[in-house]
């Protein structure tokens, strides 16, 4: 039920801005947005909470939002107040999200690696990897020491695991199992 809510206020939403040649802009607000909610989670929480008024939350909503989104992304979470959907806010953001980057061949790309990767690294990663999806590449860059060098990238449901750690575990299988 929440997945069929979600896709469809992300639909509608997706559609609107289509049609009114605001995506980018749906896009940055809807980031706004939920960056907010995650820094600030008591927002949601006030948003979800049953017993504040719907008019409670549209005051919340525009004395938070109002002067840093734009009218008709205002007027869409006062719809989803009305509808009583706060509490899909954040899965509504996701579905849009994926929606977004489909009409504009954006693919979200994490790669994690030991250390920070500089900014020419990162741009070459996404050279390389845009030429071999011929899609315009997201990337996000994640430090996890365990990794201990090289880089395990997650691409959409996919995992390449290019890490060092992965190369050594995959050596030791092979010793044990006693095919050198």
């Amino acid at each position: 039920m929440a997945k069929l809510v979600s896709n469809r206020y992300a639909n509608a939403l997706f559609e609107a801005g289509l049609e009114l040649n605001k995506l980018k802009e749906f896009q940055k607000d809807l980031k706004y947005i939920i960056d907010v909610l995650n820094y600030e989670p008591k927002i949601q929480a006030i948003l979800s909470h049953p017993k504040i008024s719907k008019d409670e939350k549209k005051d919340l909503l525009n004395n938070i939002f109002g002067k840093n989104v734009s009218q008709e992304m205002l007027n869409f979470l006062y719809i989803i107040v009305d509808k009583r959907r706060e509490k899909h806010l954040m899965e509504i953001a996701k579905e849009f999200n994926k929606l977004f980057n489909e009409h504009e061949n954006i693919v979200e790309v994490t790669a994690i690696t030991a250390v920070p990767m500089n900014d020419k690294s990162q741009e070459k990663l996404k050279v390389v990897l845009g030429n071999k999806m011929n899609k315009n590449i997201n990337l996000k860059n994640i430090v996890d020491p365990s990794i201990l060098g090289g880089v395990l990238l997650k691409v959409e449901n996919k995992i390449i695991d290019g890490s060092i750690k992965s190369q050594l575990e995959n050596i030791e299988r092979t010793i044990k199992a006693g095919r050198l």
